[in-house]
């Protein structure tokens, strides 16, 4: 058996792993290794991409994490949610309980990892400036600063390899038996799951299907039938529209999913009496969701295609896409709404999520430049002041090649004047100038992570408790603990994600009402 890599921290270790989960991946495949190992720091969160990507080139991905005092990785799939409930026990100041560990490793669903298996947390060699860059800016220092440190002999050791060393991530190494123990034992198991949506409870025992067809039928009286009146073509247009939607829900079997969206719009509404979103983007496309009282817009008067908010085409290999609608709430009582759903499904089956931030553009170039000690805060705010927002200039970056997608090389080139006694691009697309080393740089950590919150809207509903199927994490400054995956990757694994958006507006919408008696 080849060597492969083991122990990777990759970058949801913040700010001290600097491996992407596909880049680990690709060199893997690149350089024939039979598998990869992912093991980041107190966390999974990185598993799912990860999983994705070894799957896409075809090794054996190998799921883990490290802990204060060893790594363990998962065996098999019972091992996967083993390490689900270890990094949920994590308590607030980041320590497991003993007990319980002990009594998760006893199940031999896990395999534990000597320490002279060591860990890697870059790719290539001369990722390593990058990879201290990251380190820097945990430790909230520079590198001359760190540099004196290392003359005085006064750098903790356990940072001290980090800023002496530069090993390639693909360095060959002896075989050992335990990697070869740690390849055989681990099977190939398969973590992802179409949707598992909670079961809704529909009255006098009807079965989703005919209970949100019959809601639809009674949508359509009392909203569309007046207007319609006698005219048969009309009547065609709409009934052929609501039986093509009816039939595509039917085939995905998203009942489930319009009844949950419809029953949160109604308790908004008619329950906590507050105003809701209209209906927002591709989901005003849907009719049925304007029967049932999702919406407010009729998408056949004013010619929206079905087909923007959701085809059957997304249904592919045995996978179903959800549809994506958003919930538009009061700002205050975007709470209320998640409680009432804790309350209906059970506090175990509901969580916020957490979302990462990302060193991007005016962030990546600014931390650079700060811990290179590279310049004065006048020539920082200079620079800076030229690099766009990523939202602001989307468009123009979903036209970039991904390998040069960047907002920095992006404000290089067009806004080259601005920047020109800084860095500029030459004809054959290198970076020179006084500030070249520094540019480059930031645009190689653009995207990096380096810090992790709750994400503005983003509510998961699981049919089973959270804490053994999804790794739940604490957020800084709280006892709650909302699921610790991404967006996409919690669909990926089968949990169903709802928006719930708290919009201020509505807010003032609803205040100007009440001071209108509303009129």
């Amino acid at each position: 058996m080849n060597w492969f890599p083991l122990h990777n921290f990759t970058h949801y270790s913040l700010l001290k792993g600097f491996s992407k989960p596909t880049e680990l991946a690709k060199i893997c495949a690149d350089n024939d290794y039979p598998a990869c190992g992912i093991a980041d720091y107190k966390t999974i969160s990185g598993c799912v991409s990860f999983y994705q990507a070894c799957k896409k080139v075809g090794i054996k991905p190998i799921l883990g994490c490290a802990f204060d005092t060893n790594t363990v990785f998962a065996k098999n799939k019972k091992g996967w949610f083993d390490l689900i409930e270890l990094v949920s026990s994590i308590d607030v100041s980041g320590d497991l309980d003993d007990k319980f560990y002990k009594e998760v490793m006893s199940r031999d669903n896990l395999i534990s990892v000597e320490k002279n298996i060591s860990a890697s947390y870059y790719v290539k060699s001369e990722q390593a400036r990058l990879h201290r860059v990251l380190l820097c800016s945990e430790l909230k220092t520079n590198l001359p600063k760190i540099q004196k440190q290392i003359r005085k002999g006064e750098l903790d050791n356990k940072y001290l390899e980090y800023f002496t060393k530069e090993d390639k991530f693909v360095q060959p190494q002896q075989v050992t038996k335990q990697l070869e123990e740690i390849y055989n034992t681990c099977e190939e198991y398969d973590i992802l799951s179409g949707p598992m949506l909670p079961k809704f409870v529909c009255p006098n025992n009807l079965s989703e299907e005919d209970y949100l067809t019959n809601m639809a039928r009674e949508g359509y009286k009392k909203l569309v039938k007046s207007k319609v009146g006698k005219d048969k073509d009309k009547q065609q247009v709409y009934g052929d529209r609501f039986r093509k939607e009816l039939k595509v829900i039917k085939d995905a079997d998203l009942f489930g999913y319009f009844l949950i969206v419809q029953d949160i719009i109604r308790h908004i509404e008619k329950d906590m009496r507050c105003l809701a979103g209209p209906g927002r983007g591709s989901a005003a496309g849907c009719l049925i969701s304007y029967l049932v009282g999702i919406t407010k817009i009729d998408p056949v008067e004013h010619d929206l295609l079905f087909e923007r908010f959701y085809n059957a085409g997304r249904n592919t290999g045995g996978h179903v896409s959800l549809p994506d609608i958003d919930m538009d709430v009061p700002g205050k009582r975007r709470d209320d709404v998640i409680d009432y759903l804790k309350t209906k499904y059970g506090k175990d089956h509901v969580s916020q999520m957490i979302t990462f931030g990302r060193l991007q553009g005016r962030s990546a170039i600014k931390e650079v430049l700060r811990i290179n000690d590279a310049c004065s805060f006048a020539e920082m705010n200079a620079i800076t002041k030229s690099i766009p927002n990523e939202a602001d200039i989307s468009d123009q970056l979903a036209e970039m090649e991904d390998e040069d997608r960047s907002i920095i090389r992006w404000s290089l080139l067009n806004r080259a004047d601005e920047l020109r006694d800084f860095c500029h691009i030459t004809e054959d697309g290198k970076l020179e100038g006084d500030y070249a080393e520094y540019f480059q740089q930031a645009i190689n950590i653009e995207g990096t992570f380096k810090t992790q919150g709750k994400h503005a809207a983003g509510v998961v509903i699981s049919k089973d408790p959270l804490h053994t199927v999804c790794p739940m994490v604490k957020q800084k400054g709280s006892d709650e603990k909302i699921a610790g995956l991404e967006m996409a990757d919690l669909e990926a694994l089968g949990h169903v994600k709802f928006d719930v958006l708290g919009i201020n507006l509505l807010d003032k919408l609803m205040k100007i009402k009440e001071l209108t008696n509303g009129k």
